[in-house]
């Protein structure tokens, strides 16, 4: 390990500039090579005048919103997605010029000037929301963009096709907004192809209606990464990869379309040793008890830091390219590993909660399945105060 000043320690390898200072010995590794690589395959599998538009709301799923988000802008994406005005301030603040988009709906409407003043462009759902839009831009004079969400079937924000229709209208009447996209959002792209064609149907009666009767000119958009990886007919003009940019899965098998590198890794150090005899019990519950005389490790992270509890007794993690078994409850913010099998373990040794480690590794989806939920809530739920760190 490397010591930088005031004592804090970062790995090997890692470019200490602008690397955040952090004493507790557990880490998120962010490669921004293999995101980068993502992006590039994701370019050669979408037409040459398709745009990506990176999803990077809950703070890219976990992986460091900030960062990637440059990653993205200088390979040229043109849009960035997030999820509230929070997030797109935070990047706009971080020197993001590609244009953002708010996938949520602003509420209060007051906000839509929050939203023109850090350049964002806001999504529109209902007719109420247009009227606010349009008075802010007369009451300023200036022409301000957005996106109309459609609802096609995912029963989250965005207009019927009835509504959207008679919003459109009114889109095609006015001078003071843009409608710069229309989009869509698919709720079983990953499992139903009938019901995901189903609800593309519908949002493109809704994009033909604005633009070969009423003339209006803007991006149309609706693919997530599984629509992106399984359905070319539905990447339009842009495709809105998350998952996918980050290496992570949308379905089983998803690799037989495009495959990806995981972008994320999460380690820890061993930070106490002991031996205990058999008919030895460990943690909370006294739920993993010894059959033997055991080695035990125990690891400066838990539940707090976003290793879920679900994990007690079931999770594995890799010590010196060995898998070994989590022992007892994981705590708050320290877990136990049964580290018997190893040789030469010692306090220090690295451990790997998700990612590579000699000739094993440990995918998100492994612990998403023990937790009975997706891959990209288990990255989202890696604690803020884990540190990201570049490599």
């Amino acid at each position: 390990m490397k010591k930088q000043s005031m004592g804090a320690i970062i790995p090997n390898g890692v470019n200490k500039t602008k690397q955040k200072v952090f004493f507790r010995q557990t880490w998120v590794e962010i490669d921004k090579s293999d995101f980068r690589f993502n992006l590039k395959k994701i370019r050669e599998y979408i037409a040459r005048d398709t745009k990506i538009m990176a999803v990077m709301k809950s703070d890219a799923y976990g992986h460091d919103a900030v960062t990637l988000a440059k990653e993205a802008q200088e390979e040229g994406v043109e849009w960035v997605a997030v999820s509230s005005l929070e997030e797109g301030i935070i990047l706009r603040e971080a020197g993001i010029k590609s244009n953002i988009l708010i996938l949520g709906n602003i509420f209060p409407y007051e906000n839509f000037q929050v939203a023109l003043a850090h350049s964002l462009t806001s999504t529109i759902s209902k007719m109420s929301e247009f009227a606010n839009l349009e008075n802010l831009a007369v009451k300023l004079n200036k022409k301000i963009d957005f996106h109309l969400k459609v609802d096609t079937g995912m029963g989250r924000i965005g207009a019927l096709s009835e509504t959207a229709y008679s919003i459109l209208q009114r889109v095609a009447q006015s001078r003071e907004v843009n409608m710069s996209g229309v989009y869509t959002h698919f709720a079983v792209a990953d499992t139903d192809p009938v019901f995901t064609q189903l609800q593309l149907d519908i949002f493109m009666k809704v994009v033909k209606f604005a633009r070969g009767n009423l003339g209006l000119k803007f991006i149309a958009h609706a693919a997530n990464s599984a629509a992106l990886f399984k359905s070319k007919r539905a990447h339009l003009d842009m495709v809105r990869p998350g998952l996918g940019l980050y290496g992570l899965t949308p379905f089983k098998y998803s690799e037989r379309f495009l495959k990806v590198k995981p972008v994320l890794s999460w380690k820890t150090k061993i930070t106490f040793l002991k031996k205990v005899p058999s008919g030895f019990c460990v943690s909370y519950g006294r739920t993993f008890v010894t059959n033997k005389l055991s080695v035990i490790a125990t690891i400066p992270v838990g539940y707090d830091d976003g290793y879920n509890r679900l994990l007690s007794n079931k999770g594995d993690v890799l010590v010196r390219g060995k898998r070994c078994p989590i022992a007892g409850k994981i705590t708050m913010n320290m877990t136990m590993v049964d580290v018997t099998g190893v040789k030469d373990v010692a306090v220090g040794d690295e451990v790997v909660l998700i990612g590579t480690q000699g000739k094993e590794y440990i995918k998100v989806d492994e612990l998403a399945k023990i937790q009975n939920t997706i891959n990209y809530e288990v990255t989202c739920n890696i604690s803020a105060r884990v540190p990201r760190i570049i490599v």
